[in-house]
């Protein structure tokens, strides 16, 4: 009997320590501050949040490499990260640290937006299929970002220009990337974006800075025009 009461007192204390361990679980983050236009580094303070909106540090990242590190946060918790910078958009950054009774360091670069008029942000991503101005399905993920950084800058008013696949035709080229530009415009409308804030335009010739590659294309890679946003004024 005695044996058994030990036993589980013993289960009790090595459980108790375990939670006790994990509610103090340090987990570090760390990267690297970069500039969206040039994807250079970028010596900027950000500011951490706790999930009740409160303030916990503010650093710098580095002056000669954008790195950044952060540390004594909690395991299984959610943080924001936001730029503390008036020449970059106000930006915010989720990172939600994985459950653990063990240190972790978690890797995440911070792409920022400088706040000045004409600064040229790409859209990344395919949107479109060759010749066709419909938005692809699953383009939420990566316009969320887009759209949240919007709204916490309010004053920002931006231009959509959209790149054409080719230079047959420049008469259809700017009919089907000023479409492209509008549906991209109403999308950002009908998720919260106010109309006057954004205007499209299209472009008749391709993207001098992104050209047609040269040579044959992987089967199924066809040259798509990019998009980008350009800031208007702020």
């Amino acid at each position: 009997m005695k044996k058994i009461i030990l036993t589980l007192i013993l289960a009790v204390i090595f459980s108790n320590i375990s939670t006790f361990a994990n509610m103090f679980a340090v987990v570090s983050i760390g990267g690297t501050a970069l500039d969206v236009t040039n994807n250079q580094p970028i010596s900027v303070y950000i500011e951490i949040y706790d999930a009740t909106g409160k303030r916990l540090q503010k650093i710098k990242s580095n002056t000669k490499d954008g790195y950044y590190f952060i540390t004594g946060l909690k395991s299984g918790e959610t943080y924001e990260l936001r730029c503390a910078e008036f020449e970059y958009m106000k930006q915010i950054t989720y990172v939600s640290t994985p459950a653990s009774d063990k240190y972790q360091e978690i890797s995440k670069d911070l792409i920022f937006t400088p706040k000045k008029v004409g600064t040229q942000i790409p859209v990344n991503v395919k949107i479109f299929e060759y010749s066709k101005s419909l938005l692809k399905n699953g383009i939420d993920i990566f316009f969320k970002q887009s759209i949240e950084c919007l709204k916490l800058n309010p004053t920002v008013r931006i231009k959509i220009v959209s790149y054409p696949d080719n230079d047959n035709n420049p008469t259809i080229n700017a009919q089907l990337t000023l479409e492209r530009s509008n549906a991209i415009r109403n999308y950002l409308i009908q998720n919260g974006l106010e109309q006057d804030r954004v205007v499209a335009e299209g472009a008749s010739k391709v993207d001098p800075k992104n050209p047609v590659p040269v040579g044959k294309a992987t089967k199924g890679k066809r040259y798509v025009g990019k998009s980008y946003f350009f800031i208007e004024a702020y």
